[in-house]
């Protein structure tokens, strides 16, 4: 777990309650959602489509108002493409009585939505090409759409599609590179029919994830598009990051096979829920109260409140939850001791003999007092309180953690994870760290990409003209690739 990661999760003690978006749907109606998308005057250069997760948006703020991450991303797009682009969301699928799908199901009906709304663009605007966004659950659907595309089976073809961003994929393989398909590449190909010289300005970091998303990978590859999607994954986020066949991936897969809905994601968040108030909260007022000293030959433990009454307060669903000044003092007293320790369990290890044996080893030879510190961790047992809720989701994710986490020294490290992947924890990551060289966020690069993919577009176009008539589009994928339109010579992209 990085530095920047176990701040960001050690900062924020309580999860919020995971909504499921729900989405009215008319009637017998093979659409699943309201898809109708609006264009302006004029056709854009590029379109956007933005696919968010279960709990983003609100079901009020229509497709076209921006929320959620992916708000935070459309926004500036807007603002900096200007009337080159045009951009609506998908709303996350539903059934046809308004109720939330199961998991697998969601992401089938946004799909095929998705792959609608993409149609109808492109039907009424042909010279007008498709980006789209897909967020935490949304992109396993946008993922789908790309695959779809890319192998010559949807219904708009591979050279109408500029650009695919995949964020938190939880359908991440282990090992993908930022560039599927194309390992070692960071800058993302040309728009077709376009020369790319706005694009050639993009360039995504390449991290090496060795982790993969919490859950099974759906496709095989994108065909036509590889160079064109991006699979934007922050170091961490058990979303898409959680280690190959690791406790979190196992405790979650329990939970959302517990759940009707089989969301992974959801599950995630339900673990953090689950164990931030009793290891995060404990944890840092006990490095933060009850530790005195800024060297091991001057530490000692000294309790300002029973431990027991610790933990009482930090499974009290209204104590207040660490704040990010409180969580960095605890960092920087750990790291001015020199202890790189699962501070979860120092309580347990902190007792008046260790602090002496500590003093007295360390005071002669630093390192052998680190090595005895390290021993006294090993054997450890990490606490946790049973949280104080009424959900049966946080009770099943507790049953979940302590009927599968076997090996005490992983559990910090599960808590670290779940905790930095709740709803809270993607937002603020994908909004802050670095994606590129220059340090630009996921969400910033992203718009930043969609932004150049208009500009190459437009540098290309003689004209913009008013969208064609409204016209039925096609209900069932063809088994060719569709012809490119013939206003214009298109080739697909490198």
């Amino acid at each position: 777990m990085h530095s920047n990661n176990f701040e960001a999760s050690i900062s924020r003690a309580a999860a919020a309650a995971l909504a499921l978006v729900i989405v009215s749907v008319a009637g017998a109606s093979t659409v699943h959602a309201d898809t109708d998308v609006p264009l302006g005057a004029k056709c854009p250069s590029l379109y956007a489509l933005g696919v968010q997760g279960t709990e983003e948006g609100a079901q009020e703020a229509g497709i076209s108002s921006d929320s959620g991450a992916l708000g935070q991303m459309f926004g500036p797009l807007a603002a900096a493409a200007g009337d080159l682009l045009q951009r609506a969301y998908v709303p996350y699928g539903s059934g046809q009585d308004g109720t939330a799908l199961p998991y697998d199901d969601a992401v089938t009906a946004t799909t095929e939505d998705l792959e609608q709304m993409a149609a109808q663009v492109v039907t009424r605007c042909p010279d007008t090409k498709i980006a789209a966004a897909g967020y935490a659950q949304g992109a396993p659907a946008v993922a789908a759409f790309a695959a779809r595309v890319g192998a010559g089976n949807a219904r708009i073809g591979a050279d109408q599609v500029a650009g695919i961003a995949l964020l938190a994929n939880p359908n991440r393989a282990t090992d993908t590179p930022v560039l599927p398909g194309r390992p070692g590449a960071t800058i993302p190909s040309a728009a077709p029919g376009t020369a790319g010289q706005s694009v050639a300005a993009i360039k995504l970091l390449n991290p090496a994830l060795s982790g993969a998303g919490i859950a099974a990978p759906t496709t095989n590859g994108y065909g036509a598009l590889v160079g064109r999607v991006a699979d934007l994954c922050v170091a961490g986020d058990a979303t898409c990051d959680a280690p190959a066949g690791g406790r979190l991936a196992t405790a979650a897969a329990n939970i959302a096979g517990r759940s009707d809905l089989r969301d992974p994601i959801a599950a995630v968040s339900t673990i953090a829920q689950a164990l931030a108030s009793t290891v995060y909260t404990t944890a840092v007022n006990v490095v933060n109260e009850d530790l005195a000293g800024t060297s091991l030959d001057q530490l000692s433990y000294q309790p300002a409140k029973p431990l027991g009454q610790r933990l009482a307060e930090a499974s009290n669903p209204a104590t207040a939850p660490p704040g990010p000044d409180d969580a960095l003092a605890a960092l920087f007293k750990i790291g001015t001791i020199g202890l790189n320790a699962v501070v979860s369990v120092a309580q347990k290890v902190f007792t008046p003999a260790t602090v002496a044996e500590l003093a007295t080893v360390g005071m002669a030879n630093p390192w052998a007092a680190v090595a005895a510190l390290g021993a006294k961790l090993a054997t450890a047992v990490v606490e946790l309180v049973p949280p104080q809720t009424a959900s049966r989701w946080i009770n099943e994710a507790f049953t979940a953690i302590t009927g599968t986490i076997t090996d005490r020294s992983e559990l910090y490290t599960l808590a670290s994870s779940a905790q930095y992947s709740d709803t809270t924890g993607r937002h603020d990551s994908y909004q802050t760290v670095s994606t590129t060289p220059d340090g630009r966020s996921a969400l910033t690069a992203t718009a930043d990409w969609f932004t150049a993919l208009a500009r190459d577009l437009a540098a290309t176009a003689t004209s913009r003209t008013p969208p064609l008539p409204e016209t039925s589009t096609p209900t069932t994928a063809p088994t060719t690739t569709p012809a490119a339109p013939t206003s214009t010579a298109l080739t697909s992209g490198p």
